[in-house]
This record gives structure tokens, C-alpha cells and sequence, in this order.
């Protein structure tokens, strides 16, 4: 890095040369004016993985980390991240993912010892010790949240310009927590306000050297998103239902024809309720649920993506676009937990690589005028520890 100003944009390569290796999986580009068909012009991302590769990531790591005991963790977090990052190419440039597995190492061993004192808690024999403990991580969250935004963002860069997040503990506690708390207790009208309220704070608290993302959507398209997924949830809630309430009501059919048939009707209940564990199995109705939650919920994300992209902008003077359908990543989902849950999950890498490469594929970027004057002015990589956090509580959150 450098402290001299970076255009991400001055190194295109011109009409009809042909761009081999460099940073960030291409090449060292030539000099010049860049490729003028790139101004005011939507381009797609590109994504070059392949699941045979990650599988193969995947497969190594796993070896070391039952040989390591474990420890091998932050590498293989490192490794996995740079797969998906350093294939994502943007105008032909790919992404720099700059992190080392010694960077998260630091702070998984913070996270290591916490957990471990957490669960030995009981031990001292102390009422509501790991009660009260339990709150304060919660309340460590929205720090934790920060932390890992900023080190993953200032870890990424393209053209040798790091990205950035600033985001405060309050707008996260508000945005990630409390509000799409709110939203559920309003029985979901408010849903669709805390939804635009948490993209339009993640977008506006990232930057791209020293320039900023804004994003201004529309509240009302937020809230058509949310009825066109409510209309779908309706549409696959009722028929399911249906399909199991009829099932059980066969098995209430069949209960009585047994008890008709000579048997003691005292037995009727216990029939009826044999039968139906045989036809309908007590999981039946949550799983259903819990698969119409999930296929609702991959088409508003896919919505609410395409809002949110559609109102961004980079304050140099670039636009972006989703074209993500919410019906063909809700079907994305579905397939892969089928296939993933049906291959003892040895097609995890290809679900993964599925659908991240049907967003990538799917995401545009329009530069208005040619940038210049980017500086890159993030001479560290910020704290790991928050990092570490964020995922030992399995939060994963995007730009």
C-alpha cells in the first residue's frame, strides 16, 4: 500500500488488449486512460470459483483441524473467505483478501477462554451467575457486530484501496437487535421500516478509501416488498396446511373405522393417535413452517437486496444494480438444504458456491465519471477480536 492517491479505475485495460494475471487474480495492468465502455455503463461481477475447488479447501482444513486439535480454526476461516473474495472479479480486477489465520488466531483465543469460563461457571456454585453473564454478552453483541464489519472491511480491498465500516454500538444495538425486535412484536408492520433502516445504516457506514456509500430508499418499496412476501407466505402456508390437516383427519377416519369394526371403542383415542403418529409425524407442522419461514424469508432478502443496491452510490460518482429474482433464490435455498441435508452435507461447498455466485453474477456496477484522488489510508488492520466474537455467535452479516 501506498500513501499516494489510488484510481481504482485508471488501470482498465484498453479496447482490444487482453488482460492476463495480477493483483488480486489478474494482472498487472497497463497504464492509461482505462476502458472508456466501462463509464455509464452497468457491468456485471464475475465469479470464477468452482465447488471442486472449495471442496478441496474444505477437505484439507478439516483434516487440520482434527490434527490441530482445532487451533487450525481461524486459518481455515482465512482460506474459505479468500476463495469466495479473490474469484470475485469487479472490471475485470479481482478482490484482495489481506487478513492472515494469525490474525483471527489472536482473538479466538480470547473468545476460547471466555467460553470456557462461561461454561464453568456452575461450578462455583453462585445463583444466576451464568444467568447474568449471558446478558452481558448479549450486550457485547452489537460490538461484536462493529468489530467484525470493520476488520473484514479494512482485510478487503480492490485495486490496492482498502474498504472501511463505521458503525457505532448504538446504530447496531438499534438496527441488528432492537428494531427488527419491534417490527416482530407489531406482528410484522413495522418490519419493512426496521429492514430499510438496517441496509440504509450498513451502506452508509461503509467507504472505499476516504469515499463513502449512501444509500436513500424508498420506504413504500420496502413495504410492497414485504406484501409480495406476505401474499407468498399465504400461498404456501395455506395449501401445505391443508395437505396436513387433511392427512389427519384421514387418520381420525381410519381410528374410528377401527373402533367400528368390533374393537373396544374405549380404545378409540389411542387408535386415532397411533395412526396419526404413523401418517404425520409430530415434526411435521414446525418443519413445514420452518420451511415456508425460509423460502419467504430468501425471497424478501432477495427483494430488500434489490432495493437497497438500486439506491446505493459511491459518493466518486458509481452506481449499482441487483437483478437477484426472489423466486430463483428462494428456490436456490430450498435445493440446497434438500441436497446438502440428503449428501450428509458433502454438497455443502457446491450449495455454497451456488448461490453465492448466482448474487455475485447478479450484482452490476456502474462508474459515472473516471475516479481519482482515492487514498488509502488504513495503515492497519484493525482488531480480530470482534471478529472472533461475531462468529463464535454464528453472526454473519454482508455488505
Amino acid at each position: 500500500m501506498t500513501g499516494q492517491p489510488q484510481n481504482p479505475f485508471a488501470n482498465l485495460p484498453t479496447s482490444g488488449q487482453l488482460q492476463v494475471g495480477g493483483q488480486g487474480g489478474g494482472a498487472n495492468p497497463p497504464s492509461g486512460f482505462g476502458d472508456r465502455r466501462a463509464i455509464n455503463r452497468f457491468t456485471k461481477l464475475e465469479f470464477s470459483g468452482t465447488a471442486m475447488d472449495l471442496f478441496g479447501i474444505r477437505l484439507i482444513n478439516i483434516i487440520l483441524i482434527a490434527v490441530t486439535v482445532g487451533i487450525w480454526i481461524p486459518w481455515a476461516r482465512v482460506r474459505n473467505r479468500r476463495f469466495f473474495y479473490n474469484n470475485t472479479r469487479i472490471l475485470d480486477d479481482g478482490l484482495d483478501y489481506l487478513a492472515t489465520g494469525f490474525d483471527l488466531f489472536k482473538g479466538w483465543v480470547v473468545v476460547t477462554i471466555i467460553l470456557l469460563a462461561f461454561y464453568a461457571l456452575p461450578m462455583l456454585g453462585v445463583p444466576f451467575l451464568q444467568e447474568g453473564l449471558s446478558v452481558l454478552l448479549l450486550l457485547v453483541y452489537p460490538w461484536a457486530l462493529n468489530k467484525s464489519l470493520r476488520f473484514n472491511a479494512r482485510n478487503l480491498a480492490w485495486r490496492d484501496v482498502r474498504f472501511d465500516f463505521h458503525g457505532s454500538y448504538l446504530g447496531s444495538l438499534w438496527n441488528f437487535f432492537l428494531f427488527p425486535v419491534i417490527g416482530i412484536l407489531t406482528f410484522g408492520l413495522l418490519l419493512p421500516m426496521a429492514s430499510r433502516s438496517m441496509r440504509d445504516y450498513i451502506a452508509s457506514r461503509y467507504s472505499f478509501g476516504t469515499a463513502g456509500f449512501f444509500s436513500e430508499s424508498s420506504l413504500g418499496a420496502y413495504y410492497g416488498a414485504g406484501l409480495k412476501t406476505l401474499l407468498l407466505f399465504l400461498a404456501l402456508f395455506f395449501p401445505l396446511m391443508i395437505l396436513l390437516i387433511s392427512t389427519a383427519a384421514g387418520a381420525i377416519i381410519d381410528g374410528v373405522s377401527y373402533a367400528g369394526d368390533g374393537n373396544d371403542s374405549s380404545n378409540l383415542a389411542l387408535a386415532v393417535l397411533n395412526i396419526l403418529m404413523v401418517q404425520i409425524h409430530p415434526l411435521a407442522f414446525p418443519l413445514t413452517l420452518g420451511f415456508i419461514f425460509m423460502v419467504t424469508g430468501a425471497y424478501y432478502r432477495a427483494l430488500t437486496r434489490n432495493i437497497m443496491l438500486g439506491s446505493l452510490r459511491l459518493k466518486v460518482g458509481v452506481r449499482f444494480r441487483s437483478t437477484v429474482s426472489g423466486l430463483v433464490l428462494a428456490w436456490i435455498v430450498a435445493t440446497n438444504l434438500l441436497l446438502v441435508i440428503v449428501s450428509v452435507g458433502l454438497l455443502l461447498p457446491w450449495a455454497q458456491v451456488r448461490q453465492y455466485k448466482y448474487l455475485t453474477e447478479n450484482t452490476e456496477i456502474r462508474p459515472i465519471t473516471e475516479l481519482t484522488g482515492f487514498i488509502d489510508r488504513q495503515s492497519r488492520a484493525g482488531h480480530s477480536v470482534g471478529d472472533a466474537v461475531g462468529e463464535a455467535g454464528d453472526i454473519e452479516v454482508s455488505f
